[in-house]
C-alpha cells in the first residue's frame, strides 16, 4: 500500500491529459492519499478473506469508482479482474492516464451506471465475485433498481460499500443535513421551474405543493408521480436529490431500510464502524488516535466518522 501511495504522490498530475476537475479531486486527495489507502486496504481485506476463492481467482467490480484508486489498490493487491465503473467519462479518461503513468489499472473500464455493468457483465459471460463502491451508495438514485442489476447477474455477488452518511454519528448527520437544506433550496425552484414548463395553466399553489411533494424525485420520475404512476420515495426530513441527474446529497438512510432492500435477495447486512485519519500531525493526530481506541469497544458506532456495509448471502459461496 505504501509504495502505491509514492507511486501517486510522485506523479506530475498537470502533465496528464485530465480534465480540470479530475485533476483538481486528485490533487486535494493527495496530502491525505495513506489514510485513503489505509481505508481501501482495510475494506479489500475484508472482502478478501470473505471470499472462497484466492485473490487471482476473483473478479471484483469498482462501482461508481471516480479517480480509480481503489482499482489500483485491488490490483496491487492481486486481484485477477477488476471493473471499474462510473458515469463521468471524465473520470473514465482520468483512470486511464493515471494507471498508464502507474503500470497498472483496471482491466476494463467502463462509463455507465448499473444497467451498464449488467449488460456488460451478460455480453461477456462474466459473474462478479465482489462489489465494491466508496462513497457512492448515498448518491445511487434508486437503490431498488441498482440492487436488482447487480444480483441480476450475480446473485451470490459480495458487497462492500463504505459511506460517510452515518445514522449513528449525531454530529455528521447535523453537518449533513445543513449541506441538504442548501441543495434543497436550489432543487425546490428546479423542480417548480420544471412543473411550471410542463404545467403551465396549473394554479401556483398547486404547483408549489407538487414541488414540495416530488423532494427526491428526478425529472422523470415527477411526471410519472403527477400522473398517478409512481408512488413518492421514502424520506426523511432532509434528504434530497438534484431531480436533472437523480444523485441525492449524501442520503442519510436508515441501516433497517438498506436491510428491507436487500432481503428479498437473501442478503444479509453487516456495518462495521469506520476509523479517523491518525496520520495528521500534532494534536488531530493525538484525537485521532484517541478516537480510534474508542472505536474498539462495543456499541460506539456513533462515534465513527463513516461506516462500512458489508453483505453476504444465507447461503455459502
Amino acid at each position: 500500500m505504501n509504495s502505491l501511495a509514492h507511486t501517486l504522490k510522485s506523479i506530475d498530475y498537470d502533465a496528464l491529459p485530465l480534465s480540470d476537475y479530475s485533476r483538481s479531486y486528485i490533487l486535494q486527495m493527495l496530502p491525505n492519499i495513506d489514510y485513503y489507502m489505509a481505508i481501501y486496504h482495510r475494506c479489500l481485506r475484508r472482502v478478501l478473506d470473505a471470499a472462497a476463492k484466492r485473490p487471482d481467482e476473483l473478479t471484483l467490480v469498482d462501482y461508481g469508482g471516480g479517480h480509480g484508486f481503489l482499482s489500483l489498490t485491488a490490483k496491487r493487491c492481486g486481484v485477477g479482474k477488476v471493473v471499474y465503473v462510473d458515469l463521468n467519462p471524465q473520470a473514465a479518461e482520468a483512470v486511464r492516464a493515471v494507471s498508464q503513468a502507474v503500470g497498472e489499472g483496471p482491466d476494463v473500464v467502463l462509463t455507465g451506471d448499473s444497467v451498464t455493468l449488467r449488460s456488460w457483465c451478460k455480453e461477456n459471460n462474466v459473474v462478479p465475485d465482489i462489489l465494491m463502491g466508496m462513497d457512492v451508495i448515498e448518491h445511487i438514485y434508486c437503490l431498488e433498481d441498482f440492487f436488482a442489476d447487480i444480483y441480476a447477474v450475480s446473485p451470490r455477488v459480495k458487497m462492500l460499500f463504505t459511506t460517510g452518511s452515518t445514522p449513528y454519528n449525531p454530529w455528521v448527520r447535523r453537518r449533513l443535513r445543513r449541506i441538504m437544506e442548501s441543495d434543497e433550496s436550489q432543487f425546490f425552484h428546479m423542480r417548480w421551474a420544471f412543473i411550471q414548463e410542463h404545467f403551465p395553466a396549473m394554479p401556483e399553489q398547486e404547483r408549489v405543493s407538487w414541488a414540495f411533494c416530488t423532494r427526491g424525485l428526478n425529472y422523470e420520475d415527477i411526471l410519472r408521480c403527477m400522473d398517478g404512476d409512481r408512488h413518492l420515495p421514502w424520506m426523511d426530513a432532509y434528504n434530497t436529490c438534484d431531480p436533472a441527474t437523480g444523485s441525492w446529497t449524501e442520503r442519510i438512510v436508515p441501516i433497517s431500510v438498506y436491510r428491507g432492500m436487500l432481503s428479498p435477495y437473501g442478503a444479509r447486512l453487516h456495518v462495521h464502524k469506520g476509523f479517523y485519519n491518525a496520520n495528521r500531525p500534532g494534536l488531530k493526530g493525538f484525537a485521532s488516535d484517541l478516537l480510534n481506541a474508542l472505536l474498539h469497544l462495543p456499541l460506539t458506532h456513533w462515534l465513527a466518522p463513516f461506516i462500512i456495509l458489508q453483505t453476504d448471502t444465507k447461503s455459502k459461496i
